[in-house]
């Protein structure tokens, strides 16, 4: 690690893309030696990661943006504080995937292997690449490569819902790039480049600058999965192996997010009000719906893909908000604001990252995924319920865990709106703090549903009766992260700094102090995370603690039982199911739940899934595949 250190950051990216790279293709060539192929990718995808890791660390503490070519691959980088922020949440949770991978790949056959262990590194490649490019031609051919690495890890299955979910993907990714080329073919057209720092200093019209964001705004949204342009989410996660899910919601997607950033409050300059008030609008929306659908949701990765569309709703929340503050000239709204949605990217690919390998290693060891057949998980595979536990808690955001820390700065940049002169602004800042909470509520409800229904109570089937604990590597992939989002909670007014700097870069804008001694403040509210995380354990110590010294020569605990069933034999059919726990709210939100069917009615659906035009696109994506990879080594 102190050679790593010692490294500049252009020479770590580097070494990580080149260690991504091979380790893909050495695992691909000895795919027949389950365990040498399979350590191969997963090590050499850790060690890719730390690299990555360090070298984002550097970026982001290195002082002003600078154009950087890496060394031996002649790539041009843009190194800024905001790249080394993508590339350092984009890592963090690929260390963690590259660990499942290790036992995961070890487990499978020797096909699927081969193309796993190959796909996700070249994804992970891609991305780290795209992260920081410096200029809209190596963006879109970064963001195109790991696209096509995403729909080959979907199909891989060949059944019927892997094909119907790759030609969702493949369709909303094709669709995306596109509206980026209009984009930046439109600026090119009136700044006579594409280079990042060119555009930064180009004049461009109103017209031109709006035009621009709208179709920018529509193509990275297509990969973020901005409701309404979110088809290919849900069944893109259910459909590929857990940890590339995990790959898709920590990094793929927080690519659109902050190609919105960079779009909106970089390149263009000052936004006008109605962007960022699109932007909030559109971010609530997906907010609400994104936790609203995901309660309807048995199949686990299903549930947790929707909730990775909740959690791109707040953390637009935070983007709409700083470019409401900047255009309104209100530089302490626009530097909370952004800060608490940056600090929630980050935050989210932690906690997501453990949800999707904990629900991995459950469906590795059971081979189930609908929640209804599960149950009583968690005293067969007790180090997987902890992990998604604690990731669930903090998805939820509940004290003292990091989404409370990212959240609680979401909420004080909306009462900052909520008090601006502007009357929309008025309007608009309360009214989106009760869409947070109303959000905030069905994500705690999802707590109760999903640990409830699938660790809790009795086993539904024989599978989850039959479960043993996940292999080492796979558990530690879930736990370690979980770890982590105490650690960055708890820790958080110490952590925050580091993140308004980025807030401050972006926005060009002195550095505002939102964290002091070991409290996060903003304006007169502060909040202090170690000592909430010391009342929180001594709530339930103290109780004890003193029912201890006061219980005298009383009788022993008694041996538990089964469950009270109102003196009738107790039975697994009357644990309650994932079915009736949503129903109220089935029938409370019927009419936004039918509004899904109408909005895609079965008659588009079954022409564009024909068997020749999926068979089409998968000719068609083998061949993008085959020139991009030329292009990008050439």
């Amino acid at each position: 690690m102190t050679s790593l250190l010692a490294l500049t950051p252009a020479s770590l990216l580097a070494l990580a893309l080149m260690l991504w790279l091979l380790s893909g293709v050495l695992s691909w060539l000895v795919a027949v030696f389950a365990r040498l192929s399979s350590l191969i990718s997963g090590l050499g995808g850790m060690l890719a990661s730390l690299a990555a890791m360090t070298a984002a660390l550097q970026i982001v503490h290195g002082g002003p943006a600078q154009a950087i070519t890496l060394p031996l691959l002649h790539f041009a980088a843009e190194f800024s504080a905001l790249n080394g922020l993508l590339l350092l949440a984009m890592s963090v949770p690929a260390l963690f995937c590259s660990l499942y991978a290790c036992a995961w790949l070890n487990a499978v056959n020797s096909r699927t292997r081969a193309r796993t262990g190959l796909l996700c590194n070249l994804l992970l490649a891609a991305l780290a690449a795209a992260s920081v490019s410096a200029n809209a031609v190596q963006l879109i051919l970064m963001m195109e490569l790991a696209a096509l690495c995403a729909y080959f890890l979907i199909v891989q299955s060949d059944d019927v819902k892997s094909r119907r979910a790759g030609l969702n993907q493949f369709l909303s990714g094709r669709l995306g790039t596109l509206c980026l080329i209009l984009a930046f073919a439109l600026l090119h057209h009136t700044s006579g480049s594409v280079n990042f720092e060119v555009l930064r200093q180009a004049t461009l019209t109103p017209g031109i600058k709006s035009a621009a964001f709208l179709l920018a705004l529509a193509g990275f949204g297509l990969y973020a999965g901005i409701i309404p342009l979110h088809a290919w989410v849900p069944q893109s996660h259910s459909s590929a192996p857990a940890h590339a899910a995990a790959l898709f919601s920590a990094a793929l997607m927080k690519i659109g997010i902050i190609g919105i950033v960079k779009v909106g409050l970089d390149l263009l300059g000052a936004p006008p009000l109605w962007w960022g008030l699109m932007v909030l609008l559109l971010a609530i929306l997906t907010a609400f719906i994104g936790g609203l659908y995901a309660l309807m949701e048995h199949d686990l990765r299903r549930l947790l893909a929707y909730h990775t569309l909740e959690n791109v709703g707040i953390i637009l929340l935070g983007v709409g908000g700083a470019m409401v503050g900047v255009a309104l000239d209100l530089p302490v709204l626009a530097s909370l604001a952004l800060l608490a949605g940056l600090f929630h990217l980050f935050n989210h690919g932690l906690f997501k990252t453990a949800l999707f390998l904990g629900a991995g290693e459950i469906e590795m060891q059971t081979g189930i995924r609908d929640m209804e057949k599960l149950g009583g998980i968690a005293r067969l595979m007790p180090w997987t319920a902890v992990a998604v536990l604690i990731a669930l808690m903090s998805m939820a955001a509940l004290p003292p865990l990091n989404g409370f820390a990212s959240e609680w700065l979401l909420y004080q940049s909306l009462f900052q709106l909520s008090a601006s002169k502007v009357f929309i602004a008025r309007l608009l800042g309360p009214l989106l703090a009760v869409g947070l909470a109303l959000t905030g509520a069905l994500a705690l409800m999802c707590i109760a549903k999903v640990f409830g229904v699938t660790f809790l109570g009795a086993p539904r089937s024989q599978a989850a009766a039959d479960a043993t604990p996940a292999p080492l590597a796979m558990t530690l992939g879930s736990l370690l992260p979980a770890l982590l989002c105490i650690l960055s909670g708890v820790a958080s007014p110490w952590i925050i700094p580091h993140f308004s700097g980025v807030a401050a870069s972006v926005l060009n804008t002195q550095l505002m102090p939102f964290a002091r001694n070991g409290a996060a403040v903003s304006g007169t509210s502060a909040v202090c995370a170690p000592m909430i995380a010391l009342l929180l354990l001594a709530m339930p110590l103290l109780p004890w603690l003193i029912a201890s010294l006061l219980r005298g020569a009383r009788l022993p605990n008694r041996v538990r039982g089964d469950a009270w069933a109102c003196g009738y034999g107790h039975s697994a059919e009357m644990v309650v199911t994932a079915t009736g726990f949503a129903q109220p709210l089935r029938v409370m939100f019927a009419p936004l739940y039918r509004l899904r069917q109408r909005a895609t009615p079965a008659a588009l659906v079954a022409a564009l899934h024909r068997g020749w035009l999926g068979a089409f696109c998968r000719r068609l994506a083998f061949i993008e595949l085959a020139v991009l990879l030329v292009v990008a080594f050439a």
